[in-house]
């Protein structure tokens, strides 16, 4: 039985692709912060006939990443799916622990130190990049926006999310053995983003004319029925189950170039 790591699984897009795969086949391991909210999911997963293991972890910090990817390594087998669908759209600039902006480390770094974990004990088959289509919008400052400097409560968002995008295609390039997609998953409607204030009412009332999260999954889940996503050592852009040409802002050498060396120092 092979194995498919969804993180971000508590709630939104995540809770509802972990509910339409659980009769699929494979083991589930679902990872999320709330305990709670996963054990609640594994039980409901088990009653509908599927498998399914809680691992709680946190991407907030460098320091849970590498926590989170050693389990990880310990629970699944070798042939994992892994989907990268947790995801953070903040609306004050943080910094962690470490001194790097919130959205920045859970985007971005945190996903590839917990994926440098199962690489390196060669857990992985596929990989799957649940993105947003709001990375044409992303502009990375190598100075700047590791530590927030640049902060927007939109376009950190878009930045951040532009660079683990471009990490995908650098991650499918040094591993060609593995089948790796980015994709912009539809306009959902979920928590993502979420405000206080007249802003936040303006924006509840506008997420009420998009999609489901079920219709999403349901999207999601055809796509990791394909066979295969991408050449190897490369990793294809899809909008929704379309691929596309990678955005002008994902083709930028210097970009391309800053986010790498700026990743590279960073995760040393």
């Amino acid at each position: 039985m092979a194995d498919l790591i969804l993180t971000g699984a508590s709630r939104g897009i995540g809770h509802a692709l972990a509910l339409a795969l659980a009769a699929r086949g494979e083991r589930l391991v679902l990872v999320a912060r709330d305990r709670t909210r996963l054990d609640s999911l594994v039980t409901r997963i088990e009653r509908q006939g599927g498998h399914a293991l809680a691992v709680p972890g946190d991407l907030s910090s460098l320091k849970g990443a590498r926590r989170l990817g050693e389990r990880l390594v310990e629970v699944a087998a070798p042939g994992a799916t892994l989907v990268h669908n947790a995801g953070l759209w903040p609306s004050t600039r943080e910094l962690t622990p470490e001194g790097l902006e919130t959205a920045f480390v859970v985007n971005h770094l945190a996903p590839l130190v917990m994926q440098r974990s199962l690489l390196e004990a060669g857990r992985l088959r596929r990989v799957m990049g649940v993105s947003a289509g709001l990375i044409i919008k992303g502009r990375f400052d190598a100075a700047r926006t590791p530590t927030g400097e640049d902060f927007s409560s939109l376009r950190t968002y878009c930045t951040t999310k532009l660079c683990f995008a471009l990490a995908l295609r650098d991650v499918a390039a040094a591993h060609p053995e593995l089948d790796v997609v980015v994709l912009h998953p539809g306009v959902v409607r979920t928590d993502l983003g979420a405000r206080e204030g007249p802003l936040g009412w303006l924006l509840s009332l506008v997420k009420r004319g998009w999609e489901a999260p079920e219709v999403c999954a349901a999207r999601l889940a055809r796509l990791l029925a394909r066979e295969r996503w991408s050449p190897a050592g490369e990793a294809r852009w899809l909008v929704e189950e379309d691929e596309r040409p990678w955005p002008a802002a994902a083709e930028d050498e210097a970009t391309r170039r800053a986010v790498r060396d700026t990743t590279a120092r960073l995760l040393g």
